[in-house]
């Protein structure tokens, strides 16, 4: 005669529930997977974050950048002539060099990589190293 084994274990058994014992090996495939796939970068939040302002005079060419969260323009702190404008940057892959250009009055028109001349359409925002490497000076008004 057989006799019942009342332990835990005995009594619920994972080869008892075949759904059951899919759901558990599928999430423990799937959760890794997932893990991996949502620790990916954001490309748009990283291009669109910056922790400075950038700004180039049309008119004398002088160079600025701001805090963050200082903003200045139109009126130029050099020339004193409302032609400022706010600029931008575009990442080139092929020398990972950020070319910086007018947001908008750009003279130039083409938009391509200052050092190799290849086009360039990634468009990210300066950071501070960024606008000091360009040639840009620090104002606060």
């Amino acid at each position: 005669m057989q006799t019942l084994d009342p332990s835990p274990a005995r009594l619920f058994r994972l080869s008892r529930f075949p759904a059951l014992l899919s759901a558990v090996r599928l999430l423990c495939f799937a959760a890794p997977i997932l893990l991996l796939l949502g620790c990916k970068k954001d490309v748009a939040a990283d291009a669109s974050d910056s922790d400075a302002n950038g700004y180039l005079c049309l008119k004398c060419d002088a160079k600025f950048y701001t805090d963050r969260s200082v903003f200045i323009g139109p009126k130029c702190p050099k020339c004193q002539e409302d032609t400022l404008v706010e600029v931008v940057g575009y990442y080139c892959e092929k020398d990972k060099h950020l070319t910086v250009r007018p947001r908008s009055g750009d003279r130039a028109g083409s938009l391509v990589c200052d050092q190799c001349k290849a086009p360039v359409s990634a468009m990210r925002l300066p950071r501070e190293d960024d606008l000091k490497a360009w040639g840009a000076t620090k104002t606060s008004s």
